[in-house]
């Protein structure tokens, strides 16, 4: 902007588009995600990528799938086109997924109607699947993957960096997947758009974020996709974006595609090709504004004399962001990056295996406990029943112990452990347990005040109250998911809906 006035971008799904390394698109986008408060999923997909500088490494996630959609996307990747221009494969991979329950099962089935079928020309259609899937299959044994996703507050990255493309694809589209189905309030930022969403051909990742970005924001979450170029990636998610971050741009018919989406302003085609490192035309909602991106750390009154024209964005760069290392230095640096994010993967994933066990012991412990109480109220009834009268038990064959139960003290010792929770209002989550816990009562009879409980509108009143003022779109899906948790009962057959808390609650709370 001229006069270096902030400008401010609505939460909403966003495209961003830019020549690597000449635009600052990565550093816009951490910009953007440091400042909203939220926390992002991103993934790294190519070596030597710069990547994020504030970041949280997680381990790679992946839940398998064998419906034939799936499997198409899949085998799209590898032939570069879409599956329905190889004669018999979309025919092929259908008959291939019936009754299979992962990739194995699908080679399994594509074996033998290749051996069985009749036609050459679709045994070789199921051999063509069968030679492929021998490919990725061992490719997905290669890695160990997590079971679920831990999130922390801001930019939390998957690196894939040594994973074959077919495997990114699988990963990443696992990801939004999970995200959809079980997070809220995350926003996905989707690498190299032109290859993961490409305009001409469904991918694993095309599959989900389709879905993904036409329902996701009813509960908070949100695509941001991340591209070179627009000609390349699918229509479909670019449709359901209202928030474009467009900016240096070379080719021709790239610098069309940008001057299109101006909203009828007109501007020179050089200015395009010549934007500054940082500098972008942003098209927010119904207005477009020209600026420059803050990056983190960086004072806001630097940041102004760069968007007035007075500093360049490389002093900024050189001063705040470090200087280029030689070749050599950022190639080690570098390396030693990759082995610790590996290192890191690897752990990460043993933790997530040891989580499982975990579960499987309290719940075996669970069922142990259950059979110990059977038992025990059954031991209870025999002594009612035979009371004073001497029991014989068979312990081996032929021989027999006398008890008196008279005689016999049965002792059982139980424990629980109980496991306070601990929030903070520093999130959304936190500050609307605040409030849950606040609430005035009657009392004269708080008892009934308490079961009566509290609807969105008395929550949102008291976040008011206290500065945290939160819209419905955000305050109802938080409320949903609390009372999942199990930290806020819902109350049946009441409407408006409410809330109350339960019975028994404990929670240690750290006012920020």
């Amino acid at each position: 902007m001229p006069k270096g006035e902030p400008v401010h971008i609505g939460l909403h799904h966003l495209a961003i588009f830019g020549m690597t390394q000449l635009s600052g698109k990565t550093t816009t986008l951490e910009a953007l995600i440091s400042r909203s408060g939220l926390r992002a999923i991103a993934f790294k997909t190519k070596r030597g990528e710069s990547g994020f500088h504030s970041q949280n490494i997680i381990p790679p996630f992946y839940k398998t799938r064998s419906d034939w959609q799936y499997v198409e996307g899949l085998v799209g990747v590898a032939l570069q086109e879409k599956v329905k221009y190889e004669p018999g494969m979309r025919s092929g991979i259908m008959k291939a997924c019936q009754g299979a329950q992962d990739l194995k099962g699908i080679q399994k089935n594509a074996k033998l109607l290749a051996q069985t079928s009749r036609s050459e020309f679709m045994k070789s259609v199921f051999e063509r699947l069968v030679a492929y899937l021998d490919i990725v299959i061992p490719e997905l044994e290669k890695w160990t993957f997590t079971t679920e996703i831990s999130l922390n507050d801001g930019i939390n990255v998957m690196d894939l960096t040594d994973m074959r493309l077919e495997t990114q694809q699988l990963v990443i589209g696992s990801a939004i997947q999970y995200v959809f189905d079980v997070l809220s309030n995350t926003v996905v930022i989707i690498p190299e758009a032109w290859e993961m969403m490409p305009e001409l051909r469904m991918t694993p990742v095309k599959l989900v974020a389709e879905q993904f970005i036409r329902k996701g924001a009813s509960v908070g979450n949100y695509l941001w996709i991340d591209s070179q170029d627009i000609g390349g990636v699918s229509k479909v998610p670019l449709r359901q974006c209202d928030n474009w971050i467009m900016g240096r741009m070379r080719e021709a018919h790239e610098v069309e595609r940008i001057l299109k989406q101006l909203l009828g302003i007109k501007i020179p085609k050089e200015e395009i090709q010549t934007l500054p490192l940082g500098h972008f035309y942003a098209v927010i909602g119904d207005t477009v504004k020209k600026v420059y991106v803050l990056p983190i750390g960086v004072p806001e009154k630097d940041g102004q004399k760069v968007a007035m024209g007075k500093l360049s964005p490389e002093t900024i760069r050189d001063k705040y962001m470090g200087k280029k290392e030689s070749e050599e230095e950022m190639g080690n640096v570098e390396g030693m990056r990759e082995e610790v994010s590996k290192v890191k993967g690897v752990v990460d994933g043993l933790i997530a295996v040891m989580k499982e066990r975990d579960k499987a012991r309290d719940e075996k412990e669970r069922q142990l406990s259950e059979r110990l109480d059977a038992t025990v109220k059954e031991l209870s009834n025999i002594r009612q029943a035979l009371k004073g009268k001497p029991v014989t038990y068979e312990t081996v064959p032929g021989k027999s112990v006398v008890l008196n139960l008279e005689e016999k003290e049965l002792v059982v010792n139980l424990s629980k452990t109980e496991k306070p929770i601990s929030m903070t209002t520093d999130n959304q989550l936190g500050r609307i347990m605040f409030c849950a816990l606040n609430m005035p009562v009657d009392p004269s009879n708080p008892e009934s005040s308490r079961r009566e409980g509290f609807n969105e509108e008395i929550v949102s009143n008291a976040l008011d109250d206290r500065g945290w003022h939160m819209e419905h779109s955000t305050l109802a899906p938080n409320l949903a998911q609390l009372a999942i948790k199990g930290l806020l009962v819902k109350i049946p057959d009441v409407k408006p809906r409410r809330y109350r808390l339960p019975t028994k609650i404990s929670i240690n709370f750290k006012e920020s």
